[in-house]
């Protein structure tokens, strides 16, 4: 069975880019190739959500209740393990298959019959409610460690060498509760890297053309007395993070807005080695309200933004529209 990536072919940049601006994850695509009589990999689940478009030929498909709901990685299952198919059908051109997360699955190509090329689709891995958790209680311990000296106090001597954790899980437990109280009464979530790493590894907007609409801002210059609106809201995301400039115990949180209009399609998914930060711009903490006025706006007069003065108002306007991220309307 051959398999190719699809990230270069402009039908598949489209679509891929509406996906992952309708599901706020990175959608991956692959193309099989599989020769009449045979098959690719044996019965196996996914940690992604799963669509199956056909393109030439046929598959005969199997799909089997999963063992593991919803999983987080993959695994090959033992045949004698999954019992008998809940579903067993054979896709013709132009047919399409959807099936969640841990769905255990097989396909061959039916023999005697022309090879079989399908596009798979794939998306949401490593986005579940426990990983956005993981992501933002760091922040959420560090804000509150700067607060309560409980949390700022040192383990019990030889903790580490214990082998008896019950009490040590007690206190622990005490902790969180109050992390969990702490965190409904939370303005801003502080994301630590799942919105980065999802805005530096996403496909580009797609365009037709050299895309210089994305590189150099155009139309007017915004000013005072200008409406302005969001441009490419979908392919933008706006997080609140310590001062990455600072890195002493009084960091001031900023508002950072990342977004992927440079991105480039060669490298989706791939990891750019040449690029440890995305693409954006950073505000102070204050410039809050009057993004999210942007940001709940179809337009928005630039006098009517929640900023203290004028000089404010305008050179947060300047910065968006310099950066491509705002039209005048």
């Amino acid at each position: 069975m051959g398999r190719k990536r699809g990230l270069f072919h402009d039908e598949l940049w489209r679509i891929q880019e509406k996906l992952e601006c309708y599901f706020g994850s990175l959608v991956g695509s692959n193309v099989y190739i599989t020769p009449p009589g045979a098959q690719g990999l044996p019965p196996h689940y996914d940690d992604v959500e799963v669509f199956i478009l056909q393109l030439e030929g046929q598959k005969h498909w199997r799909l089997y209740h999963p063992t593991v709901p919803l999983a987080r990685e993959y695994s090959v299952e033992a045949e004698d393990r999954i019992g008998q198919p809940t579903h067993e059908f054979t896709l013709k051109p132009g047919d399409l298959l959807y099936f969640p997360r841990g769905t255990i699955h097989q396909a061959d190509t039916p023999p005697r019959l022309a090879h079989s090329t399908h596009v798979t689709i794939s998306t949401y891995q490593n986005n579940s409610w426990g990983d956005f958790l993981l992501d933002t209680i760091s922040g959420l311990v560090f804000d509150a460690a700067k607060e309560d000296v409980k949390l700022r106090a040192g383990i019990p001597r030889q903790l580490l060498l214990q082998v008896e954790t019950t009490t040590v899980a007690t206190r622990l437990s005490g902790y969180l509760r109050m992390l969990a109280d702490r965190l409904e009464g939370t303005k801003e979530l502080l994301s630590s890297d799942m919105k980065k790493d999802f805005v530096m590894s996403r496909l580009p907007p797609y365009y037709v053309g050299d895309g210089a609409e994305l590189l150099m801002p155009g139309g007017k210059l915004p000013r005072l007395d200008s409406v302005v609106g969001l441009q490419f809201k979908d392919h933008i995301v706006l997080t609140v993070g310590p001062d990455q400039d600072r890195s002493d115990e009084t960091q001031e949180k900023m508002v950072y807005i990342y977004h992927s209009l440079k991105n480039r399609r060669e490298t989706h998914m791939m990891g750019n080695e040449e690029e440890t930060e995305p693409h954006g711009l950073r505000f102070p903490l204050s410039h809050m309200d009057a993004l999210k006025q942007i940001w709940n706006s179809s337009a928005i007069s630039v006098k009517d933004l929640k900023l203290n003065t004028d000089e404010e108002k305008e050179s947060l306007v300047l910065s968006l529209w310099t950066e491509c991220l705002i039209q005048v309307v």
